[in-house]
């Protein structure tokens, strides 16, 4: 392990701030801000809506004014309150369950902006409530990062983006780790365990790529009460009327106080590490800048990338990652103006459009004429500049296919062109969309086993549509 500029560890402090229901978690996030800003370091605290509406109506405005410091998310409007995000998603198409998500959570949202006069820097779902309806919501609020933790989904245990959200989730490998602070903080040798573990992952990333990110996460409440304030009040399904809700039993006073005390050695020992940067939600925007974004493409960069596309994913080009949905448009969109003009464009400027909202299997492969599939090509750059997202399926001459199989024959044709032969029919071929992987069965029923949900829950729409919108999945890498 040597040091040098490329050595970089980003270490992240985000809080789910969640329960409404115990006072004395008021007093731990303030004091666990407090710390932080006493060791010159900026949190992430993610609030739900409703524990900050109950921190103005008790009056706490030291509690807001101490978090005023630091940077605010978003953990939903009221957390564990039936039906959560993915109970009420888990049937619902992709845009539909975008629009429900902005009508059931939007007012959290705005009493953040009311009382902070900021826009969330982030979002996290409450426990297993992973649902990609969410993303297309995020867009529209501007709420650029998701920071959490799930099993949902996954790219190799980096950051990476998703329908141009910049996710960081459940980080391994040499790219990372994650430690949970919570319940254990102020027990005999646990904070040893935690600063050991931060230490291996540190190392882990120095020897193994130069730069990574540790994610520390906790949940204020844990700082006081012996078990979470929302499986006394809505496990299994249950749901305890607002005026029932009983809170959780708190810790005696001696265990609380080793707790801060656990906590503050924690964020010293972090920041006395040499390659350590504290960074905030917002510092990893603009850190993983996604150098994509709005760039221009040159029609070698394109015909690399329509090379060898039977294969479908993201790819690397120039040190620039493209997912399969930026493909999707720099290839349709270079056709299309072959139509018009008979020639390849020079370059092509870069458009991130989501993925199709509904699955499709083609018809039938076989040929259409040259002008036929220009003509469609035309028509999806249409589409995609007036709804942002890839079509679920192209239709040819009456004969309808999947976006994968039209991509793998637009790429095919456009290396036919770009070496000088102009067929007069076009093959389609089959393409293979391999990104879906990165969603996994496993976990999603992993989620589903959240102590929240009742027995038994399932989802399987919600792993449909994540599947779908891997179109736009690809790495996040370090951009300054």
């Amino acid at each position: 392990m040597t040091g040098g500029i490329s050595n970089r560890v980003f270490v992240v402090f985000w809080f789910d701030c969640e329960n409404f229901i115990t006072p004395e978690s008021d007093d731990a996030l303030e004091k666990l801000a407090e710390i932080l800003k006493e060791n010159n370091v900026r949190g992430v605290f993610k609030l739900v809506g409703e524990k900050l509406r109950v921190l103005e109506r008790r009056g706490r405005w030291d509690v807001i004014d101490a978090l005023r410091y630091h940077e605010v998310g978003y953990h939903t409007n009221f957390h564990s309150v039936h039906p959560t995000v993915a109970e009420y998603l888990k049937d619902m198409e992709f845009e539909d369950g975008a629009l429900e998500f902005l009508k059931r959570e939007g007012g959290g949202v705005e009493d953040i902006k009311r009382i902070f006069n900021v826009t969330p820097s982030c979002y996290g779902q409450p426990g297993g409530a992973w649902a990609p309806q969410v993303y297309l919501a995020l867009r529209l609020l501007k709420i650029p990062v998701y920071l959490n933790l799930t099993d949902f989904i996954d790219l190799d245990g980096g950051p990476f983006w998703y329908c141009g959200i910049l996710n960081i989730l459940n980080l391994t490998g040499f790219r990372g780790g994650v430690i949970g602070l919570n319940f254990e903080l102020g027990t005999p040798g646990f904070i040893e365990n935690a600063i050991d573990a931060f230490d291996r992952i540190y190392r882990r990333i120095l020897d193994g790529g130069g730069w990574g990110i540790v994610s520390v996460f906790n949940h204020p409440c844990t700082l006081v009460t012996k078990e979470f304030w929302d499986s006394v009040n809505f496990s299994g399904g249950s749901n305890t009327p607002m005026e029932n809700l009983k809170p959780a039993e708190l810790k005696p006073e001696d265990w609380i106080n080793a707790g801060y005390a656990d906590f503050d050695r924690f964020v010293k020992h972090v920041k006395s590490k040499p390659f350590v940067e504290v960074v905030t939600a917002n510092d990893l925007y603009s850190l993983f800048r996604d150098k994509a974004s709005d760039r221009v493409f040159n029609k070698d960069e394109i015909t690399y990338l329509s090379s060898n596309l039977k294969s479908i994913s993201f790819r690397e080009v120039n040190g620039v990652y493209v997912s399969a949905s930026e493909i999707f448009w720099l290839i349709t969109a270079s056709l299309a103006e072959y139509k018009a003009n008979r020639i390849l464009p020079s370059k092509v400027k870069n458009v991130y459009p989501l993925g199709p909202y509904r699955s499709f299997k083609s018809e039938t492969l076989n040929t259409v004429k040259l002008e036929e599939f220009l003509k469609a090509s035309y028509e999806v750059k249409l589409f995609i500049e007036l709804h942002n997202r890839i079509p679920d399926f192209i239709e040819i001459n009456g004969v309808k296919m999947s976006p994968a199989d039209f991509l793998a024959s637009e790429a095919r044709l456009y290396m036919k062109i770009y070496n000088g032969e102009e067929p007069e029919r076009v093959e389609l071929v089959e393409g293979i969309f391999e990104p879906d992987k990165y969603v996994s069965l496993e976990g999603a029923k992993d989620c589903w086993r959240w102590a929240i949900f009742p027995k038994g829950f399932e989802a399987w729409k919600l792993v449909e549509l994540a599947k779908l919108q891997t179109w736009t999945i690809k790495p996040a890498t370090l951009s300054v």
